[in-house]
C-alpha cells in the first residue's frame, strides 16, 4: 500500500506511444516529419562559419539543444525535432568538419566543446536542455563540465566515457581520402551506418542524401576526412571522465540500445553510478546504437516522457 500511494504521489507524466504522431507507420511519421524541415542558419565561430538547424517552436518556448554523433550531421534529428518543437525551440548544430559546417586543419574534442557554448551563446537559449546522441553525449557531458550554467539538464543517447581501463579506440588507422562517386544515387545505396546495424532503406536515404553533395562532377561526403584523425583518448592519460564528472550539478538521463555494441550495458551502469545527478539508464528493447535513425519513434516516446517530467 505504502509504494502504492508513493506512486500516486510522485505525478510522473507518461506519454502514450499512441499520441500523435507515433500512432502512424513508420512511412507516414518520416514524410510528416520531413514536411517540417528545419531552418538553416549559420554564423561565424571558433575560426569558422558553424551551421545549424532550427525548430523556431511556439512563442517563448523552452530550449533543447540536439548533438548529433561523430561523422553524422544536424539532420540526423530531423526525424524526432519537428515533433519536440511542438512544445519546443529546437537548435541542432553541425560540428566543425561535419554536416553543412566549416572545416578546419586539425580538429579536437575541445574543439567541439567550444562550438557548442559558442552555439548557445549565439542562439540565447541557455539555460537548455540538451541531447547528444553517441559522441554527441560525450561531449555534451564535458560541454556540461565547462559550461554548467549553460545546460539545465542532459540527456545521453547511447553515448559512452572513456576511462584508462576502457579508452576509445582511435580512427586514424580508418583514415583515407574520401572516395568520389559519380553521381548521388550511387552514394546512397552504398551508404551504412558505423557500426554497422540495421535500419529502415528510407530513413538511411534520407540521412545518405543530406550528409553528400556535388563537388564539380562528382559527389562526396560532406565530412572532413581529416576528423578522423582526431584524437578521442590518449592511452596514457589516467583521466576518469565519468569519475571527474561527478561533481555536475545538473540532472542526467541515459538512454540506450539493448544491442548497442558502443553504449553497453556495463558502460552505462557505471556512469549512472559515478554521476549523483543521473537516472537509471533507459533501455529500448530490440534496438542498437543509431536510434534517431533506426528507432525515431520510440526514441520520441522516450524523449517525451522524459522532457514531461521535470528533474
Amino acid at each position: 500500500m505504502e509504494d502504492f500511494i508513493g506512486l500516486l504521489t510522485r505525478r510522473i507524466t507518461v506519454v502514450s506511444i499512441l499520441d500523435e504522431p507515433l500512432q502512424h507507420g513508420f512511412e507516414q511519421f518520416v514524410q510528416r516529419a520531413l514536411a517540417q524541415p528545419g531552418l538553416s542558419r549559420r554564423f561565424h565561430a571558433t575560426g569558422i562559419d558553424l551551421h545549424y538547424l532550427e525548430w523556431e517552436g511556439p512563442p517563448g518556448a523552452p530550449a533543447l539543444l540536439l548533438l548529433h554523433g561523430f561523422m553524422a550531421h544536424a539532420h540526423w534529428w530531423d526525424f524526432i525535432a519537428p515533433w519536440l518543437a511542438q512544445q519546443y525551440r529546437v537548435i541542432a548544430p553541425d560540428f566543425g568538419g561535419m554536416g553543412d559546417s566549416g572545416h578546419r586543419e586539425h580538429y579536437s574534442v575541445a574543439q567541439c566543446i567550444d562550438e557548442i557554448g559558442a552555439v548557445i551563446e549565439h542562439t540565447g537559449i541557455a539555460p537548455c536542455i540538451a541531447i547528444g546522441h553517441s559522441f554527441g553525449g560525450r561531449t555534451l557531458l564535458q560541454a556540461c563540465a565547462r559550461h554548467p550554467q549553460a545546460i539545465a539538464r542532459a540527456v545521453v543517447v547511447d553515448s559512452r566515457l572513456t576511462s584508462p581501463d576502457d579508452p576509445l579506440r582511435s580512427f586514424k588507422d580508418m583514415w583515407r581520402p574520401k572516395r568520389r562517386y559519380p553521381d548521388q544515387q550511387t552514394m546512397v545505396d552504398r551508404f551504412v551506418l558505423m557500426p554497422e546495424e540495421p535500419a529502415p532503406a528510407m530513413a538511411m536515404a534520407h540521412m545518405a542524401r543530406c550528409g553528400s553533395h556535388q563537388d564539380g562532377d562528382a559527389w562526396i561526403w560532406k565530412f572532413d576526412d581529416r576528423i578522423l584523425l582526431m584524437d578521442q583518448h590518449n592511452d596514457t592519460d589516467p583521466r576518469d571522465e565519468a569519475a571527474d564528472m561527478a561533481w555536475l550539478p545538473m540532472p542526467v538521463d541515459i538512454i540506450r540500445g539493448e544491442y548497442s555494441r558502443v553504449a553497453t550495458a556495463e558502460r552505462c551502469a557505471r556512469l549512472s553510478a559515478l554521476l549523483p545527478t543521473a537516472g537509471a539508464p533507459i533501455e529500448l528493447p530490440g534496438s542498437y546504437h543509431h536510434l534517431p535513425v533506426s528507432q525515431p519513434l520510440a526514441l520520441l516516446a522516450v524523449l517525451r516522457t522524459l522532457l514531461a517530467n521535470p528533474r
